[in-house]
């Protein structure tokens, strides 16, 4: 199939698109596959919170300055 972007001309034949197989895993968890890469979650991990710091902004308004906190 021939396409044009901006002026250029590009050739572009498709891919077949197939199944794959898959495999269940035996362990405790779970199989996740991102991007193409399998990884195993454990089903009972734990996962540490990452605290947020809060955000301040200096506003102001038609030369009126005033402090804005936000907390997430």
């Amino acid at each position: 199939m021939k396409l044009h972007y901006r002026g250029l001309s590009y050739e572009y034949n498709p891919r077949q698109v197939g199944s794959k197989k898959t495999q269940q895993a035996l362990t405790s968890g779970h199989n996740l596959t991102y991007r193409g890469v399998s990884y195993l979650v454990e089903e009972n991990s734990t996962f540490n919170e990452v605290p947020q710091a809060p955000l301040a902004y200096k506003l102001s308004f038609r030369g009126s300055g005033y402090f804005v906190n936000k907390t997430a």
